[in-house]
């Protein structure tokens, strides 16, 4: 890992308003980095527990921090359309992506409509309307990943920040 040799230059603790500097950060990124290699590192199939939503939508969280995983930037899922439905009555939330395994299909996304099917991706926008329709007479599967934890994970440092940027803090 590369660190900028600055070190020398940075105040004592008790020297300065802000301590989160270089060493203290380090310290943080290492005792994250040790966490996570105490991570849970496998699902196996016979774990996933499958939600069957209105019309047999069937959607299974599968690297995700609630099962177990110290995942930070994204949580994996997979999604199975029954033939001729729809995944939802089309909803917003934050950027996706997705990747169709099985099936075909068209998405609404924002204004565009898109046709897709097994080995094409898709990127959805954040706070973008997107609906789901399986046009084929197989299952639709699809793996979604979204990254919330790095959203939450980013807020949290924001707002731990919020303090430190104001004027006076800055001496």
């Amino acid at each position: 890992m590369w660190i900028p040799s600055v070190l020398n230059r940075w105040k004592s603790i008790e020297d300065r308003a802000v301590t989160a500097r270089i060493p203290e950060t380090l310290e943080l990124y290492n005792e994250i980095i040790e966490q996570k290699r105490k991570s849970r590192i496998m699902m196996r199939r016979d774990e996933i527990k499958w939600k069957v939503a209105d019309g047999g939508v069937k959607v299974a969280n599968l690297i995700d921090f609630r099962l177990g995983f110290q995942n930070t930037l994204a949580n994996l899922a997979i999604s199975e359309v029954p033939p001729g439905d729809q995944a939802s009555d089309g909803h917003t939330h934050g950027e996706a992506y997705i990747y169709w395994l099985e099936g075909e299909g068209y998405s609404i996304v924002g204004d565009g409509k898109y046709n897709w099917g097994p080995g094409d991706a898709m990127y959805v926008p954040p706070d973008t309307f997107h609906q789901h329709f399986v046009t084929s007479k197989t299952p639709a599967k699809y793996l979604r990943i979204i990254p919330s934890p790095l959203l939450m994970n980013l807020l949290a440092v924001m707002a731990s920040l919020g303090p430190y940027l104001k004027p006076e803090a800055q001496k």
